[in-house]
């Protein structure tokens, strides 16, 4: 049985972050707030690696071209090689995933 958990957006969390930061004018806070995701979206975009300590690490990963198959007609498609994002969260943000198992 699979746990559907709730989607959150980055317009909640950007409330969330509002609610919580009372020492500068909002305006100032969301600038900040998206400040930071424009730097992550900019470096990802250049294939650097981002590690944020005690959150987890962005690695950009180049995908190589192959052949796949389309479901539909089971015809042979050539895929061509393209970048993707992995994620993989750091130990503490593990821990806090899985103790409520």
């Amino acid at each position: 049985m699979r746990i559907r958990a709730p989607k959150k957006n980055k317009s909640y969390l950007l409330e969330t972050f509002l609610r919580s930061e009372n020492d500068l004018t909002p305006k100032i806070n969301t600038a900040i707030f998206n400040n930071f995701f424009q730097i992550l979206e900019k470096n990802i975009s250049n294939h650097i690696l981002i590690e944020l300590r005690n959150f987890g690490v962005f690695k950009p990963k180049l995908m190589k071209p192959r052949f796949g198959s389309n479901p539909r007609n089971k015809k042979k498609i050539y895929i061509p090689s393209k970048w993707k994002v992995t994620f993989k969260p750091s130990e503490k943000v593990n821990k806090k995933l899985n103790e409520k198992i």
